[in-house]
């Protein structure tokens, strides 16, 4: 049985029913009186936010459930999801269904610091022409992507379209992209930091990842370089990027991404006044958020979802068949 526990806006509910094609799809949300037998059958668990939709008893439920195979969040990230939730079970991101919506975004970013806009704008505002703004030729360029996952690799792409030498990182320091340079691991964060004109941060959150970019690896980049954050905010040592860009002027930021947000059941709030900076610019976590988003993520969702559990009882059968030779 597939559960879905958040309520799904009626175009991604119809494309989630296609899951019954190979399961039962139950929607949490519509049943009110079976819900503790539900999770019980429960094979396959589709979320958003599960301490929101699910209450303790029935998060303890499953936390202790023989059946749950497979916890699947629609967002990209699962940061938000505690290991204890579901200790007997893969958790999996919708990691790259974001990915051709979050690049726009990013390149909105990269070209309003690259080309000055705001600044532009502001002096013919005020009757003031003035060609001299210090525009940045992205052409034959570096940029740096910190985390090539989906979204990194989106930016490898776009930004070959501007002729940029493309630098990244990931996990393995391999990649089969063509869009990619130059690919290595975090112990060449350095490297690809020093030698980037622009940086862009799509890495997941973790213990490896909290606080990795810090004053020590901002004092090395380029003091005109841009920073870009896509992935979380407390990648970002927050006290150390307030206090660089106070002391750097030439350097930019743009997040999307903040240390305390709503989209975490948190409040908003920074702990320095970032705004007042000239240099910084931020959007509040909707880099991914447009009218098509919704049918393009739980698509992407119901298609890999779908290799996955086949692949699973395929390996069910094989392990049963294996178990019936011994004997």
């Amino acid at each position: 049985m597939i559960t879905i526990t958040y309520k799904p806006k009626p175009e991604e509910k119809k494309i989630l029913t296609e899951l019954e094609e190979i399961e039962k799809v139950v929607f949490l949300h519509d049943s009110y009186h079976d819900r503790k037998d539900i999770l019980e059958n429960t094979e396959v668990l589709i979320t958003l936010f599960p301490n929101k939709e699910l209450s303790e008893d029935e998060l303890s439920l499953l936390s202790n459930s023989k059946r749950l195979r497979i916890v699947q969040c629609i967002l990209s990230g699962t940061d938000h999801i505690k290991k204890d939730w579901f200790p007997n079970s893969l958790v999996l991101g919708n990691s790259g269904a974001y990915s051709s919506i979050i690049v726009e975004h990013v390149f909105a970013f990269i070209l309003f610091w690259s080309k000055n806009l705001l600044v532009n704008y502001q002096k013919l505002k005020q009757g003031v022409y003035d060609q001299n703004t210090g525009n940045i030729l992205l052409n034959g360029k570096n940029i740096g992507i910190i985390g090539l996952g989906g979204i990194g690799r989106e930016v490898a792409r776009v930004a070959k379209a501007f002729n940029m030498k493309v630098l990244a990182i990931n996990t393995t320091g391999k990649t089969d992209s063509q869009y990619v340079d130059e690919i290595y691991t975090l112990e060449k964060l350095n490297y690809v930091l020093v030698n980037s004109d622009v940086v862009v941060i799509a890495l997941p959150l973790n213990d490896k990842t909290e606080n990795l970019i810090n004053h020590d690896n901002l004092s090395i980049m380029k003091k005109n370089a841009i920073l870009v954050n896509v992935g979380r905010g407390p990648i970002i040592n927050q006290r150390d990027l307030y206090y660089f860009l106070k002391d750097n002027p030439d350097f930019k930021c743009a997040l999307d991404v903040w240390w305390s947000e709503p989209a975490f059941n948190q409040e908003f709030k920074l702990d320095y006044p970032f705004f007042e900076l000239p240099n910084f610019w931020g959007s509040p976590h909707n880099s991914a958020l447009t009218p098509e988003t919704f049918s393009i993520r739980t698509k992407y969702l119901v298609e890999n979802l779908k290799l996955r559990i086949i692949n699973m009882r395929e390996g069910e059968k094989q392990d049963v068949q294996q178990s019936i030779c011994r004997e």
